[in-house]
């Protein structure tokens, strides 16, 4: 059940700013702007603005619901539950009536009502597998999926919903491929890379985060090379960005090109720093992972020093799971970097 519901999840992640019509809403593309910055106060003020001064359409309160999901994905909490749910329930609520009352002809109008209850049921499912609910979370991922895949069927313009579309045909295939010598389960990654592609080249607002969404794919596929040449772009794109330079620094990374990915994970290191709602988890993560690759550098010296910043700090109550594996790690990185530096010592002697 849970690899089945991660099939769905992975579809989700970081989806705030795939959805859009109108060329003309710059509020919307300021507002995933601020989002992928990480300037979640700004973008929150600008969404609820917009509502208290009557606007009650069911695009401000999709974006709105997006931006909660970045903002506790970032902040890795739930404190913004209630309002998310809310919002996305309006959403899902507004577009059915919408859909119930709308004349068969209007065709555009249909496959963007569509759209838009497909992706709301796609923050569902993707909140829903996080905290546990796993039933609920498949129920929901497999409504989005249905309403994205009509909505295409419509309106075939709709480029952005190809990106959903294609992440799930990718992630399906890839999290079940120990099924894929079966002759009734197709491999679709070919097909779902496609897709992600297609959104990118035609998109209205999703050509950065898809380009985000596709160098993890890419990484996934093995296609090294050619996640790098979208992990460039998006840096150059967004440069102030943690949401780009984690994607960025991870493409080094996986591509065993450690220097590179040490000039990535400092960059990245230095914005977070900068950032005074920064997650500290983050930092931490930094950290520790430039330690790990400084150790596989054979940089013992570097490395220890990292560990010594990492466990040196207090992190109060706000240690998260994740984080204290971290710890782990850079306890185990500095026992092992402290016998380097000595065996080194002693054989200099």
């Amino acid at each position: 059940m849970k690899k089945l519901v991660k099939i769905i999840l992975f579809i989700f992640i970081l989806t705030f700013n795939r959805f859009a019509f109108a060329a003309g809403d710059d509020w919307i593309k300021q507002s995933i702007d601020l989002v992928i910055n990480t300037q979640f106060n700004q973008a929150e003020s600008l969404l609820v603005n917009k509502i208290e001064s009557g606007d009650s359409s069911i695009q401000v309160y999709f974006y709105y619901a997006s931006l909660l999901n970045s903002k506790m994905t970032h902040f890795e909490n739930q404190l913004d539950e209630s309002e998310f749910i809310k919002a996305l329930e309006i959403v899902i609520e507004k577009s059915g009536r919408q859909l119930e009352d709308i004349a068969d002809s209007d065709s555009s109008a249909i496959a963007r009502l569509n759209f838009y209850r497909g992706s709301a049921y796609g923050y569902l499912a993707y909140y829903q597998g996080k905290t546990g609910s796993w039933y609920q979370a498949v129920s929901n991922g497999l409504k989005s999926v249905n309403n994205l895949e009509k909505a295409v069927e419509l309106d075939g313009a709709l480029y952005d919903a190809y990106l959903g579309i294609g992440a799930y045909k990718y992630w399906r295939s890839t999290k079940l491929n120990f099924l894929l010598w079966l002759p009734f389960v197709p491999d679709m990654r070919e097909e779902g890379i496609y897709y992600i592609k297609k959104a990118i080249k035609k998109g209205a607002y999703g050509k950065y985060m898809g380009m985000h969404q596709l160098v993890y794919v890419l990484l996934d596929y093995k296609k090294y090379d050619e996640a790098l040449k979208y992990a460039r772009r998006i840096v150059e794109a967004y440069p102030q960005s943690q949401f780009m330079w984690w994607a960025n620094a991870h493409t080094y990374y996986k591509m065993k090109n450690y220097p590179a990915a040490v000039k990535s994970y400092r960059k990245l290191l230095n914005l977070i720093e900068k950032d005074v709602n920064a997650n500290p988890m983050h930092w931490l993560a930094c950290q520790v992972r430039l330690a790990e690759i400084y150790m596989k550098m054979d940089d013992c010296k570097s490395c220890y020093i990292h560990c010594n910043l990492v466990l040196n700090r207090s992190f109060n109550d706000r240690l998260t799971e994740k984080g204290r594996q971290k710890l782990e790690q850079a306890r185990q990185l500095l026992k092992e970097s402290r016998q380097k530096l000595t065996r080194l010592n002693s054989g200099s002697q």
